[in-house]
């Protein structure tokens, strides 16, 4: 059963590609051996009226991630936040 966290988290990332190599979560550094998935979120809230607006719309880049403890997690990088915003969605099983 998958763990929902939505905890802000801070990510390292690859130079060249900009993906995730690692993160820090509760004060623990966890290395990423593998992106297992990737996936942008440009859907809009469920909340809100019938008229969507570009604006809206959610701009998120998720990541399913494996780590070198064997541990899987989806992150996502908050692409519409002011500033470089990283969240652990979920710890799965």
């Amino acid at each position: 059963m998958p763990e929902f966290h939505s905890d802000e988290i801070e990510v390292i990332r690859d130079e060249k590609t900009r993906n995730p190599v690692s993160f820090m979560w509760k004060e623990e550094d966890y290395k990423i051996k593998e992106i297992i998935a990737f996936w942008p979120d440009f859907s809009y809230p469920k909340e809100g009226g019938k008229r969507k607006r570009w604006w809206h719309r959610k701009h998120r880049n998720y990541y399913r991630v494996l780590t070198e403890g064997n541990e899987v997690f989806e992150i996502y990088f908050d692409r519409g936040a002011k500033v470089e915003k990283w969240i652990l969605y979920t710890k799965l099983e």
